[in-house]
């Protein structure tokens, strides 16, 4: 499953001022699966938090910590990092990662799976390189696949599109309102869900783009100083490079 589409950037969306300051979060559950959405009205408030010392073998940090460092309400872990036999700490991360229209780590001519957002706080996804990434004016982006759907268009998904397992996802309404969703796997009570099943859910509450990021273990969501979901370890979640946070 992949696709050439990258978000129409040209279209602007219309704030309605009245809910700037909402958060709504909404429980989500299926036949496999259970888990969070949260719906962040303010597109402004959506910011990559980023491991400042990128790249080296020094561990990542957990995304509570990213969202009190950041003096932020909430946050998700975003993208994904080398994880050698599952032992990775998240100091490492895959492909690009972009943090206040810079390069922070990654090559120009890398071309992967990239998420992001521009000045205008509009969710940009496809397939690219950091060189194009840095043309099409992403503010903050990391990179992860697959790409959901983009300008409205869910992608096709083939065979079992990546089984059942725990999700971290985000994606952006017609009105601007990011959609930042996580949903439990490898539980009794949830097993987890397909990519179908996130296509459904985002097309449920209007994704124009949506766009999954790093999984597993590392599924998390945090807000006002609690841990929302029910992560794999029972030790909670893992130390991850980056993290979209909520101020």
């Amino acid at each position: 499953r992949d696709t050439d589409e990258i978000t129409d950037s040209e279209t602007d969306f219309v704030i309605d001022e009245s809910k700037k300051d909402k958060i709504e979060i909404i429980d989500i559950k299926g036949p496999t699966y259970e888990g969070k959405l949260m719906i962040v009205y303010d597109p402004s408030r959506i910011h990559l938090a980023v491991n400042s010392d990128l790249g080296n073998s020094n561990e990542g940090y957990f995304v509570e910590e990213y969202v009190k460092a950041n003096d932020a309400i909430a946050g998700i872990n975003a993208g994904g990092f080398d994880d050698p036999n599952g032992q990775g700490t998240g100091g490492i991360p895959y492909g690009i990662v972009i943090q206040d229209g810079e390069l922070v780590s990654g090559g120009l001519d890398d071309y992967n799976s990239v998420i992001g957002f521009n000045e205008q706080n509009k969710l940009i996804v496809g397939n690219m390189t950091g060189r194009q990434a840095l043309e099409y004016g992403l503010r903050d982006a990391v990179t992860f696949k697959p790409i959901f759907i983009v300008n409205y268009v869910p992608v096709e998904v083939t065979g079992t599109g990546g089984g059942v397992n725990p999700r971290t996802v985000i994606g952006q309404r017609y009105d601007g309102a990011f959609l930042l969703m996580v949903l439990d796997g490898r539980q009794p009570s949830s097993f987890g869900s397909t990519y179908q099943d996130i296509i459904d859910i985002m097309q449920q509450y209007d994704a124009v783009n949506a766009a999954n990021l790093d999984g597993g273990n590392s599924t998390v969501m945090v807000y006002d100083g609690e841990t929302l979901n029910t992560t794999v370890s029972i030790k909670g979640d893992r130390r991850v490079p980056t993290a979209f946070i909520v101020k």
